[in-house]
């Protein structure tokens, strides 16, 4: 079972994500902003981190920076809804799905993430 980060700031999506990730059969620790990944003994106990981009406080663009410098290692999937080509920072995460995407997108990016984290997806 592993620990899977999630940013969105979209309650009724976060409750969506945080069900078909449980029924997965993960663990899922859920954040309304990326506030959270400015702290670097809380993102040591992630396996995999979902954001979104457009966030209050902290966007997926500062999370990914800030994640990148504590864990460089950890899988990164984003999840927008906006044109990936006005995202900077596409080439350094492993997975980028466009909202609206499939359950199956998602857990399907989560569980290569975990067991296959060179073979990654990339979908705009």
């Amino acid at each position: 079972m592993a620990e899977i980060f999630l940013m969105e700031d979209s309650p009724a999506l976060r409750r969506v994500l945080i069900r078909q990730i449980r029924e997965a059969g993960h663990n899922v620790v859920a954040f309304e902003d990326g506030q959270e990944s400015y702290d670097a003994e809380l993102m040591n106990m992630a396996d995999v981190l979902i954001t979104d981009l457009s966030m209050p406080k902290a966007d997926g663009s500062v999370v990914i920076r800030n994640v990148l410098n504590l864990r460089p290692e950890l899988p990164i999937i984003v999840i927008t809804g906006e044109v990936v080509e006005k995202f900077t920072e596409v080439d350094k995460v492993d997975c980028v799905l466009r909202k609206p995407f499939q359950e199956d997108a998602l857990i399907g990016a989560i569980e290569m993430a975990l067991h296959n984290p060179q073979n990654m997806c990339s979908a705009d």
